[in-house]
């Protein structure tokens, strides 16, 4: 991308703007002069309209603007160009469901996941819902993602970390039903489990213990895993097999025998098991994973 025109009409886009928003935005009558900037090759932006665009949006990469060098935006915590990713990181920052949000804005839960699951633009009345119901919520970050998110005066008032940390025990009473065998497995030990409404499109991240799948999986890092249909499973990946007497972390691989599969383990000290297709309850894919790294 060579134009600093197309960099301004890429800007817009993730702003959830358009060319008479975005001018009005930066203190111009009309869209003139962007329109200009974007669909002529030749034209480029007076030093005002870089510096009205830049002394906007504080999080916005000058160098990416002028020369296309770096990422759009600053890396910065809570600062999320593309408005979606800011909706859905209310109810992160909050602790709660899709549900909960969607029961606090008074809308039907799938209208959230359109935002959410498929990216469509949200509309003013949603964006004018979530400032309403989320009076903590800077209005100027919801609409344009200017830092903070929260007002200066109830900032870090919203949830304190004794009740964070109760809830996150506690997380697991309000999953859905179809996680209930999760918890009632003889040896399931998952401390720490949260429901994960967006962060990689997961349903749970589970804590990993013991050293059985070394080197892959190491004991304290947090996997993100999806519930998929137990019947679906493919050879070689890992997954979070649930049964009437196990909660194992596996990679599932061909026994060779019918209707039966074989549990492996990472490490070379804990044997290979194998369990019958229709002995699993549940079964969970693991899709990423969060590494602690200690200093």
């Amino acid at each position: 991308m060579s134009r600093i025109g197309e960099r301004i009409a890429l800007l817009i886009k993730e702003l959830g703007l358009n060319k008479n928003s975005f001018s009005k935005e930066i203190g111009l009558k009309n869209n003139s002069t962007i329109t200009n900037i974007i669909n002529n090759p030749d034209r480029n932006p007076s030093y005002d309209v870089i510096f009205r665009i830049v002394t906007r949006w504080d999080q916005l990469n000058i160098r990416w603007l002028i020369a296309g060098q770096g990422e759009m935006f600053s890396i910065a915590e809570d600062s999320f160009p593309n408005i979606n990713d800011r909706l859905s990181h209310v109810s992160r920052k909050y602790a709660i469901t899709l549900v909960e949000t969607a029961e606090r804005l008074n809308v039907e839960e799938e209208e959230l996941r359109k935002f959410f699951y498929e990216n469509e633009a949200p509309s003013a009345e949603l964006l004018n819902k979530y400032i309403a119901s989320f009076p903590e919520l800077n209005p100027d970050w919801v609409r344009y993602n200017h830092l903070p998110m929260m007002t200066k005066n109830t900032v870090g008032d919203y949830i304190s970390p004794d009740t964070l940390n109760k809830m996150i025990k506690t997380f697991g009473e309000r999953l859905p039903g179809e996680f209930e065998a999760l918890f009632n497995c003889n040896n399931a030990r998952p401390a720490h489990i949260v429901r994960i409404e967006s962060f990689l499109e997961c349903d749970i991240a589970l804590e990993v213990f013991g050293d059985e799948m070394l080197p892959d999986f190491m004991p304290g890092e947090i996997i993100l895993c999806d519930l998929v249909n137990k019947n679906a499973y493919i050879y070689g990946l890992p997954y979070i097999v649930v049964t009437d007497q196990l909660n194992v972390l596996r990679y599932i691989k061909d026994s060779g025998k019918p209707d039966t599969l074989l549990l492996v383990p990472c490490d070379r000290k804990t044997n290979d098991f194998e369990i019958n297709q229709t002995d699993i309850k549940q079964l969970f894919l693991t899709k990423g994973k969060i590494r602690r790294f200690l200093s």
